[in-house]
């Protein structure tokens, strides 16, 4: 997560972002060129939650940024996102995300686990 959020901040690291993205969740009209863009001035991360389940984890963050157009002295706008990551081959991959998401109450232990396993809470995060 914390790579991602780098590449983002430095910019010029589209290749990088496309890499670290699970193939079968990449949108196929997502360049590296596209994630290359500068838009912003990204000026901090803050993680707020790390869940893991086996091959899968959820990062909870807020990010905060500037756009680029805004005046010097404008408003730094947040991001706040709950992703979700799969490990393939040692790697952690990048799935999708739930920006601005609910508060993660604690689930009941026979839910579903928050963190997508598919496994009941009590047999998975709860643990």
């Amino acid at each position: 997560m914390r790579s991602r959020y780098t590449a983002f901040a430095l910019g010029g690291l589209g290749g990088y972002l496309v890499s670290t993205w699970d193939p079968g969740a990449l949108d196929p009209t997502l360049t590296s060129a596209a994630l290359d863009q500068r838009d912003q001035q990204w000026l901090g991360l803050e993680i707020v939650d790390v869940r893991t389940a086996g091959a899968r984890a959820t990062v909870e963050f807020k990010a905060r940024f500037r756009p680029r157009r805004a005046v010097p002295s404008g408003p730094d706008q947040p991001l706040h996102e709950r992703s979700r990551f799969r490990r393939h081959r040692g790697n952690w991959l990048y799935v999708d995300g739930i920006i601005d998401p609910p508060p993660a109450d604690s689930p009941s232990r026979n839910a579903p686990c928050p963190c997508g396993s598919g496994k009941k809470a009590k047999r998975c995060c709860l643990q």
